[in-house]
């Protein structure tokens, strides 16, 4: 259970970090449908994805671990299914230059937008548990 809230109070900055970053996660009562989209999701990671890796391990190693991406992305489908009020929409980002490299607009749509979303998820969830985790002591 206290792996559980940890991931969930985890998850909640992971939205709101995820939020910000692409502006796409629509909640419609802001701390509580957060909170439970992240209980949710917490209760993927620790109950059904390791499931999930154990029954589509064929999968993983012929695509090398990519396929966990796609693995994210079920347990978002699971949570926009489970909660009418939270969505999210596609994502629009106007070009920019960024000293001298010009970066094109990027126009995400349909399972896309999931994919993206979840990867930069998984990849703040990551950056979040390396800060978070606790030093051995000697």
């Amino acid at each position: 259970m206290k792996k559980i809230l940890r991931l969930t109070l985890l998850l909640t900055f992971v939205l709101i970090t995820t939020n910000q970053i692409w502006s796409n996660l629509y909640f419609q009562f802001i701390p509580w449908t957060i909170i439970k989209v992240a209980f949710i999701l917490s209760i993927f990671e620790v109950l059904l994805k390791p499931i999930l890796k154990i029954i589509l391990f064929p999968i993983n190693l012929l695509t090398l671990g990519l396929f966990r991406i796609v693995i994210n992305t079920f347990g978002l489908y699971l949570t926009i299914f489970l909660f009418n009020d939270f969505q999210v929409q596609n994502i629009h980002t106007p070009a920019f230059n960024f000293y001298e490299l010009n970066i094109p607009q990027l126009n995400f749509t349909g399972f896309w937008v999931f994919l993206v979303i979840s990867f930069t998820v998984g990849l703040l969830l990551n950056l979040f548990n390396l800060i978070v985790r606790k030093k051995p002591k000697k």
